[in-house]
């Protein structure tokens, strides 16, 4: 929803420009300009400027982790690279070294503040769990986090998976993009359909419980492991 003021009789909108971002809002629309500046421009330069850095370094542990489940090849590379963008933003908040936002930035300091600001919003996102509640239209979904109950609008960037339907369970991370909606960082993980409300089950007898012992993190991950365990026995034991 566009964010307004009232001033002397007259709805005042707030768009965020390059010229008037003082920081990142989340809740206000961006000018068509600077969204499209972002979810091409600067998305590409820098996920590829991470995938560079860090990918051949992290690709063995995570793909010792993915094998460890049977999956399809397709479902294999998508969970591979939610969890390496989850591990890169975890180490964003913990290793400077690490921390690829901070590195791009410096080498583009000549980007408008806007830029910066949005990228300072990809260290606050967490992966998590999500039920599709509702399509919109083929690219923006009304979506459940599972972890937190929040209900967010969520638009694609890319062309959406056909097999995604109303209450599937999906993974990923979700990062800001005005007027309060959200895009995927990269493709989500679906859950198989028969398995969400086994998923769907657990993570309310568990997570929580989970939470209580560990980080977030140790937490999520747990869950994770436990939830690609529930699918890959389903998908053995019907086929």
């Amino acid at each position: 929803m566009q964010s307004t003021q009232q001033r002397d009789g007259k709805v005042v909108a707030f768009t965020q420009s390059r010229t008037n971002a003082s920081k990142f809002r989340h809740d206000y629309p961006l000018t068509n300009e600077v969204r499209n500046e972002l979810l091409d421009d600067v998305y590409t330069q820098f996920t590829d400027f991470v995938l560079r850095e860090e990918y051949i370094i992290s690709q063995p542990i995570i793909r010792e982790f993915v094998e460890s489940y049977n999956l399809t090849e397709k479902k294999s590379y998508t969970l591979e690279f939610n969890l390496f963008w989850s591990k890169v933003l975890y180490t964003a908040r913990y290793r400077e070294d690490l921390n690829y936002i901070n590195h791009f930035i410096a080498q583009n300091v000549s980007r408008s503040p806007i830029v910066c600001h949005w990228l300072r919003e990809w260290e606050k996102a967490k992966p998590s769990f999500y039920r599709i509640d509702y399509q919109y239209h083929q690219q923006e979904w009304r979506v459940t986090n599972l972890l937190t109950d929040e209900i967010v609008k969520v638009m694609l960037r890319d062309a959406p998976i056909p097999s995604i339907q109303e209450r599937d369970i999906v993974v990923g991370t979700l990062i800001p993009i005005g007027n309060s909606s959200y895009f995927p960082l990269v493709e989500f993980y679906h859950f198989d359909c028969a398995t969400g409300q086994e998923i769907m089950a657990h993570l309310q007898e568990n997570y929580l419980q989970y939470l209580d012992e560990s980080s977030f993190y140790e937490a999520f991950f747990r869950i994770l492991s436990e939830a690609l365990q529930l699918e890959s026995l389903r998908i053995r034991t019907v086929y």
